[in-house]
């Protein structure tokens, strides 16, 4: 497929190099500054460029839209891509709240083109192998989720971070993975929540810079669950000061399956997570070395149906209101 990049922040570097690693091709992007603009289109050779974020999206020359942008603009420009008849990769958060969230799906839903959203570690093949222990009873009746996500000095990159009107803080950014992979990994739902946070300024309209939340959780469809503990219960941290976390623990009666680097292995060659027994004896497994993830999640965009499009779109609009309602609880609104 022949890609438009709407948005050319730091995070489409790699995603530059998991387009071409998947066979496909970069040949537009679009940025609102038109100095960095050409820096980054002469940086990775892309032919088109354009500050008309609209115009990229009715590129006629691409098929897919990679829309990279604060979660803010992500509703415009995923709904003006998918009208135009483009398949979506779409960066987290989906949005903003759920309103924005719905109406894409709507859209996906109308034009009846797919929509991927850039949550990637779905797609490497140690999620799927972490998933089938979890279901697969080893663990006992799961008690505890615990998922821990930070990045200390961020706010030092002065981007959209940092602004709560762009979509910015780390509830929205790092706080979306530690709702979604609870739901993606075990099936669960929360059906109580208890929040604490510290915003960046002391503003209530400032962005969150940390937020710890504790999650009591239930299983809504037993036949694709583990069995819930009477007190199985989540935490969810998340926050932009402590050093580099994405650890996540699922603890039962029996044993639990604990990885340091579920968002992204730290070395790629060794993709590891570890089930650690009742008996005091653990074991280490390894699954996917080598694997790109970002490459697998750029070339199931081009595979997917729309039913799977849909499917996994219902997941992320869930996470999506999650954190609504978290965010709400916590500045007071419910």
């Amino acid at each position: 497929m022949r890609w438009a990049f709407v948005g050319i922040g730091r995070v489409t570097h790699r995603m530059v190099e998991a387009v071409r690693a998947a066979g496909h091709e970069v040949v537009m992007c679009a940025g609102r500054d038109l100095n960095k603009l050409r820096d980054w289109q002469d940086r990775f050779a892309v032919r088109y460029g354009t500050t008309n974020l609209h115009e990229a999206c009715k590129f006629n020359q691409v098929d897919a839209v990679y829309v990279a942008l604060p979660p803010s603009l992500h509703t415009e420009f995923a709904t003006l891509a998918l009208r135009a008849g483009k398949r979506v990769l779409c960066e987290k958060s989906l949005s903003v709240n759920i309103e924005q969230a719905e109406q894409i799906r709507q859209v996906v839903q109308q034009t009846k083109i797919p929509l991927v959203h850039a949550t990637a570690f779905p797609h490497h093949p140690r999620s799927d192998a972490i998933r089938k222990v979890i279901l697969s009873g080893e663990l006992g009746d799961i008690c505890r989720v615990s998922v821990a996500c930070s990045v200390g000095g961020i706010l030092d990159r002065k981007d959209h971070r940092s602004d709560a009107s762009a979509g910015g803080g780390c509830l929205l950014d790092l706080g979306w993975y530690c709702v979604y992979s609870t739901l993606w990994f075990t099936g669960f739902r929360p059906t109580q929540m208890q929040s604490l946070g510290t915003r960046i300024q002391a503003d209530p309209t400032s962005a969150w810079y940390q937020v710890q939340t504790t999650a009591k959780l239930a299983s809504v469809s037993p036949a694709t669950s583990p069995y819930p503990h009477r007190s199985l219960v989540a935490s969810w941290d998340c926050g932009y000061e402590a050093a580099g976390r994405k650890w996540m623990e699922i603890a039962g009666t029996q044993a639990s399956v604990i990885c340091d680097d579920f968002l992204r292995p730290w070395d790629v060659d060794k993709p590891r997570f570890w089930v650690h027994g009742s008996d005091g004896k653990a074991r280490c497994e390894t699954q996917g070395a080598g694997v790109f993830q970002e490459s697998l999640m750029v070339q199931s965009l081009e595979k997917i149906s729309l039913d799977e499009s849909l499917e996994a779109l219902s997941l992320a609009i869930e996470t999506q209101g999650i954190l609504s309602q978290i965010d709400a609880s916590l500045s007071g609104r419910c």
